[in-house]
């Protein structure tokens, strides 16, 4: 650097200038090399490469310096150069007899001004997708301004020698190489957590609670292993949680942040009875993420641990009364306590005034998931604790290193978002591996049960185009997240915004009690707006007369109808899923509350009749029309604690399916002495997130947990949906259909719902109406297609399916219907067709695969069975009829090892019929549940 130019005489630069200069060019030296070492690892990451760049979850030490340097030494330059510029300028200026130095020397200065600009944009709002403009105009004017610095100097009158630009191109050649260098030698550095060496060492890696483990190795002598199988030898058994390690995982991992200060925690603790001012967990996300933890706040997500009293009173129930109850709820601690399960913590009594009890599902409870073993649910999920935050300074909370680790980050975010967002987390089976349940011997020391499903609810329907046979199919699929994450404004600047939008992370859906307990109103008012949003109906549409209630006037706001002062009447009313992807409810439906409000209004007030009505305790009329399940242990109590390791048996589940429909039926007698009035009838679909009876449990069991109510609290009631009607008490008017095209959905519900409850006359009355209403829709001609097969009557069922193909000529829908009739009239071959059809269409669709399975058994062709029996198990490993008709096959196809195994599985997974005595017991002791356990229920409003 000591002969940098001709005769200093020839310049313009004083001195000082000069040795500014020098400065400037040798960190420009620095920024280049610098800038060609990052270029190498952004085309080597484009490429696919992985010798010399950042690995998919870890991001060498020295990669991270030269991130860092660059942002550092690129700031003082920044400063330096400009500095030098302006100081230059004031010179040059004046003179201005070298327009083309002038000219080159102002445009540098303005590359200089962009480059700082987008860089500090850069590492403020991270070097994301939506800053991909940003990233460019950085680079272009990277490559930029040191060409034009170099013209500036050709042009001007000081023009460095050939000695001193070939010097400066060494010096730049040399540091690159050296900075790739570094980078190769550094690239194998381990990055694993000490609990992680340790674990590597011992062999955990491959042992039962990793993610490696081979449950092959447990296969028995019958050769079946359940997909849902735990060794117990896992250190989380009996959850099907793994670690990568294999191990108990440092409660860091997913419980970040400052967890020693507990102070923060006590005002809470002592007011309410759980933390709600403290985001444990989420102190470092909310940094970048501040939008997407203000939501996260609110979720029933974050209050799934001890600080839902609720659970808590639960799962100590199960932890207090049943044989190794400590153990057993580790299977519940899967989704619900990872942060005490994971670390070791359910293995010992539980203090629940711990950052870890208080914690609920943290942000790195979801994201450091990396991988979803099968879609058997019951937290079958691995968390990757091999490594921590893969930026330097991970744990500072201030100063100078959180500067330089969110500097780092948001240089290079992409690291960040390939270790903690998987492609995995935009599809249905990420939610389905807590929202699909199971429980089986080691919990319920009985055997395999099925518990709450939304994973196969949502999937085997038309939400997901996977089901042919569903009545309404949507013109788009929709998963999950689609409704329980929409798109929401970020208003707070959250990084993670596209288009100023994020996907909510409210996870909106039906617990309305958990943000009442806080007393969080905003939640509970944007809960009851989700649940209100057309996603279930209420219609008053038929009303039946006559001595058998066989003359229907439908629907009755179209028919001005009037009743006789005396009569016994019947008042239809259909319940509609229109838009719950899973059926309605979803969820603990022994302790969910959906039901029925009827009632019956004079002109003057007075209430004539009711059902569904709350006491002055608060419990609902238990003759009212429930959506519900119930549920008995082994000595027929009803289950009513959530105590799902007593569960023995169903004695009846009411659920509405996605497009589906139920039809509730009120009957009673219009008063004599209201002739010349008018009645008015409304009828209303109330939800509870709890039951009276679990709230009781609840708070009695736990207090510690509601310590802002002074008994059990009176939950909210939202009402999901209203209908009224009015009816004028005179003679009364004649039966009549009015089948206005526009009414053609009101009368296919109506008929779906008498369907199901397997009332094929009203049935066939409703899709004959539909047809009428719309000659020109399918739906009429199918669903009375469907009608006559159930009934038997194959002759009628292809009439209508004639009618169909020449509206729609090969429907994949109609396919099934076609397939189930060949199937009744033991047409094989052409049922075989049917449903081969139908795949085409549908090729996830388990019930076409199921029904092709067992044609083409019954038709001789096994080998053709057996496979598509098998594809039906890789949809669901636990479907029962696919086992049993696929251990049918092999035996056909003398395959006897394998029947043995498909035996096995079947015997697993079947009914155990020998639980309807418990049931039948239960029924003669709760004469209304008996009543409602009937396919079809008529109920008596009573008179008020």
């Amino acid at each position: 650097m000591a002969s940098m130019s001709e005769p200093a005489n020839r310049s313009l630069l004083i001195p000082a200038q000069r040795w500014t200069l020098r400065i400037t060019i040798g960190l420009g030296v620095f920024m280049i090399a610098n800038t060609l070492y990052l270029l190498v690892n952004r085309l080597i990451d484009t490429m696919g490469w992985r010798t010399v760049t950042a690995g998919e979850a870890s991001l060498p030490k020295w990669f991270q310096f030269l991130i860092l340097s660059h942002t550092g030494i690129g700031l003082v330059l920044a400063a330096l150069a400009t500095a030098f510029a302006l100081w230059h300028l004031t010179r040059v200026w004046v003179r201005r007899r070298n327009r083309t130095a002038l000219v080159t020397g102002v445009v540098v200065l303005t590359l200089g001004l962009v480059l700082t600009g987008t860089g500090l944009l850069i590492i403020s709002e991270a070097n994301s997708r939506d800053n991909q403009l940003a990233y460019w105009l950085h680079v272009i004017a990277a490559v930029l301004m040191p060409l034009l610095y170099i013209w500036h100097r050709r042009s001007s009158i000081w023009r460095p020698t050939a000695f001193v630009q070939k010097r400066v191109v060494q010096m730049i050649a040399v540091a690159t190489v050296v900075f790739l260098a570094g980078h190769w030698l550094s690239s194998g550095e381990s990055d694993l957590t000490v609990e992680a060496e340790e674990a590597l060492e011992r062999g955990a890696y491959t042992g039962p609670g990793s993610k490696q483990r081979d449950l092959s190795a447990f296969v028995g002598e019958a050769g079946f292993v359940p997909a849902a199988y735990v060794p117990e030898g896992s250190p989380f058994f009996p959850s099907a949680t793994t670690t990568t390690t294999g191990d108990f995982l440092p409660s860091r991992i997913i419980t970040r942040g400052d967890l020693s200060d507990r102070t923060f925690l006590e005002k809470d603790l002592d007011s309410l009875g759980f933390v709600v001012n403290t985001r444990i967990g989420a102190e470092t996300c909310e940094r970048c993420h501040q939008d997407v933890t203000e939501q996260w706040a609110s979720s029933a997500h974050r209050f799934a641990s001890f600080n839902n009293p609720f659970y808590e009173a639960t799962i100590n129930l199960l932890r207090e009364t049943a044989d190794d109850g400590m153990e057993k709820s580790k299977w519940c601690s899967g989704c619900h306590d990872p942060s005490l399960m994971l670390a070791g913590q359910m293995d010992k009594p539980v203090d629940r005034r711990t950052p870890e009890a208080q914690a609920g599902l943290t942000c790195l409870a979801c994201h450091a998931i990396d991988r979803i073993h099968n879609q058997t649910g019951n937290a079958n999920y691995n968390i990757a604790d091999e490594r921590e935050d893969p930026y330097v300074f991970p744990n500072a909370k201030d100063g100078l290193g959180l500067l330089m680790h969110d500097t780092a980050l948001k240089a290079r975010p992409l690291v960040h978002k390939q270790q903690l967002q998987k492609p995995f987390f935009k599809e249905a089976e990420f939610c389905g591996t807590c929202h699909k349940v199971s429980l089986d011997a080691p919990v319920n020391a009985y055997r395999w049960l099925r518990g709450q499903n939304e994973y196969d609810n949502w999937h085997d329907s038309g939400v997901s185009l996977n089901a042919s046979r569903t009545f309404y199919l949507p013109e788009t699929k929709r998963v999950c997240q689609d409704c329980h994450m929409p798109l929401e404004p970020a208003p707070l600047g959250d990084l993670a915004a596209k288009d100023g939008l994020v996907k909510s992370h409210r996870f909106a859906a039906a617990n309305t009690a958990l943000p009442y307990l806080r007393g969080d109103r905003k939640t509970v008012e944007r809960m009851e707006l989700f649940l209100k949003d057309e996603k279930v109906t209420v219609d008053l549409f038929a009303l039946r007369r006559g001595p058998r209630f066989e003359q229907i006037l439908a629907p009755i706001n179209r028919a001005s109808a009037t009743v006789a002062p005396g009569e016994k009447i019947q008042i239809d009313v259909v319940v509609r899923n229109k838009g719950v992807g899973h059926t309605f409810p979803g969820g603990t439906n022994d302790s969910n509350q959906g039901w029925i409000e009827f009632r019956v209004w004079s002109e003057s007030g007075d209430l004539v009749a009711a059902s569904g009505l709350l006491d002055e305790n608060e419990v609902v009329d238990p003759e009212a029309r429930f959506y519900h399940a119930v549920l008995v242990d082994k000595n027929g109590n009803r289950i009513q604690r959530r105590d799902v390791h007593n569960i023995h048996t169903s004695v009846y589940t009411r659920v509405i399916g996605p497009g589906s429909a139920d039809v509730g039926r009120y009957r009673f007698t219009v008063p004599d002495t209201l002739a010349g009035q008018r009645l008015t009838i409304q009828a209303r679909l109330m939800w509870r997130k709890f039951d009276r009876a679990y709230s009781e449990f609840a708070y009695k069991a736990n207090p510690e947990g509601f310590k802002a109510f002074e008994d059990a609290p009176i939950l909210p009631i939202t009402e999901m949906d209203i209908d009224t009607e009015i009816l004028t008490v005179r003679s009364a008017s004649p039966p009549v259909t009015l089948t206005d095209q526009e009414d053609w959905e009101r009368f296919n519900d109506y008929g779906i719902g008498l369907l199901i409850q397997g009332d094929t006359r009203g049935a066939s009355m409703a899709f004959e109406a539909v047809a009428d209403a719309d000659a020109s829709r399918l739906d009429g001609y199918r669903n009375l297609a469907r009608v006559a097969v159930q009934d038997g009557n194959i002759q009628a069922a292809y009439e209508n399916l004639e009618k169909c193909e020449t509206l729609f000529p090969g429907d994949a829908q109609t396919a099934w219907v076609w397939g189930t009739a060949h199937q009744r009239a033991g047409r094989y071959d052409e049922a075989a067709g049917a449903f081969e059809r139908v795949l085409k269409t549908f090729p996830e669709d388990r019930a076409a695969w199921r029904s092709l399975g067992r044609v083409s058994y019954l038709n001789g062709d096994f080998e053709k069975a057996v496979s598509a029996l098998e594809r039906v198990l890789e949809i669901d490993p636990e479907d029962r009829a696919a086992h049993y008709h696929r251990m049918l096959a092999l035996k056909a196809l003398g395959r006897v090892e394998e029947a043995a195994a498909a035996e096995r599985a079947y015997l697993k997974y079947q009914i155990d019929e020998s639980a309807r005595e418990v049931v039948q017991a239960f029924l003669l002791e709760h004469p209304e549940v008996e009543r409602a356990a009937q396919a079809i229920q008529v109920h008596y409003p009573r008179p008020q």
